[in-house]
């Protein structure tokens, strides 16, 4: 004779049921229906099955290309190019009205060029010396995240060659030490990048009768490859020698400065103005501080890594009157020689560092035309798995 369960205690073969029954409630209603299908069903959604993760899997190789193709480009989040340099260089960015014309300076025209590409970073100091600079420079290249840091453009030396006894000048032997110094501080922040070229970008340089080693051990590219990706150290440093210096244009402004500080002997006179003479800056002594400028270049290792633009050479080499039709007041630069050293910087880039050209870094972002409208989440996603800082 069975025994009675007590009043309110449930019979473990009904619990059971019951369990068993609710899970069938509230399992997926195709798994129920796979259950009662015939054989040649099953088979039919297994091979429909296997399709959707062929279609799924190869949806999801595409994504990965978008990915690589980005992953790389924002590793180190956007590439900067420094440019460090005295009044030169922070002139510029100037946007000034000249007789009627409007000038544009140098540092612009780059920051338009590399716009979407690369932040250009300009520290130009009014002025300054390279025995004055090389502490700021040294600040500077530690406030830039040493991976971002692709470029670093020196110019110095237009002050250096000022004329002996004045605040600026400073001996040649010293400006070639601290220049060198400027050089191996850039150099000694190296970084591996790897960066997309393809055959016809690929670097072509024999300088000095000499290939560099690490293209001479290069094998020829084949042509049948489309982009090949190089590990190369950076930064590169674009170093540019001070610039021709206009005597004649010189005199004259010098000339004008000092009428116009003794018409008002009541304005602020400037610190040298009791040492400046007809003749601050003079060709002769300017060319002997360009070639200490090139001589560091030829002696700094590795050599490969620094581009030199010997801007009082091309400068020198041009007409007399279109050379002089690049400056102001025969040191500064006008709108002409303000294109003339921005033409110059890119076309050095072009032809020794390719891979660093505005067409070659490329943008930091998908082109809003290459986005889908459906279905954006699927490319961008690529932004919220990297860091930009």
């Amino acid at each position: 004779m069975a025994s009675e369960q007590p009043a309110g205690v449930e019979d473990p073969a009904q619990a059971r049921d019951a369990a068993t029954f609710n899970q069938s409630e509230e399992r997926p209603v195709s798994a129920l229906a796979s259950q009662q299908r015939l054989p040649w069903q099953l088979r039919w959604q297994r091979t429909f099955n296997a399709l959707g993760g062929v279609v799924s899997r190869a949806h999801g190789g595409i994504t990965e290309q978008f990915r690589a193709l980005f992953a790389r480009r924002m590793a180190a989040a956007t590439p900067v190019l420094l440019f460090l340099g005295d009044s030169l260089t922070r002139r510029g960015l100037d946007i000034n009205e000249y007789a009627g014309y409007t000038s544009v300076g140098w540092g612009l025209r780059l920051v338009h060029a590399y716009n979407g590409a690369a932040d250009c970073i300009f520290r130009g100091l009014s002025g300054y010396n390279t025995r004055w600079a090389l502490p700021v420079v040294r600040h500077h290249l530690s406030d830039v995240a040493q991976e971002r840091l692709l470029l670093v453009g020196i110019w110095f030396g237009a002050n250096d060659a000022a004329a002996p006894g004045t605040a600026q000048y400073v001996p040649l032997d010293e400006y070639a030490s601290n220049v060198y110094e400027m050089l191996r501080l850039i150099l000694e922040r190296s970084h591996d990048a790897s960066l997309t070229l393809t055959s016809e970008r690929r670097p072509q340089r024999q300088q000095h009768g000499r290939t560099p080693p690490s293209l001479a051990a290069a094998p020829a590219p084949d042509a049948s490859e489309a982009n090949e990706i190089e590990s190369v150290r950076y930064p590169r440093v674009l170093l540019m020698t001070p610039p021709w210096v206009d005597e004649e244009a010189r005199r004259r402004h010098i000339q004008s400065s000092l009428a116009a500080e003794r018409a008002a002997p009541d304005a602020h006179q400037p610190s040298d103005s009791g040492q400046r003479t007809e003749s601050d800056r003079m060709c002769a002594r300017t060319r002997q501080y360009a070639a200490a400028c090139r001589r560091v270049a030829a002696q700094i290792r590795p050599r490969d890594r620094v581009l030199l633009l010997d801007l009082f050479t091309q400068i020198e080499q041009l007409p007399p009157a279109e050379r002089s039709g690049l400056f102001i007041d025969g040191l500064h630069l006008s709108d002409r020689g303000q294109r003339f050293v921005y033409d110059a910087i890119l076309e050095l880039i072009a032809r020794e560092a390719p891979e660093l050209s505005p067409s070659s870094l490329g943008q930091f972002a998908i082109p809003w035309c290459d986005i889908n409208p459906v279905r954006p989440q699927e490319q961008l996603a690529v932004y919220d798995q990297q860091r930009w800082w």
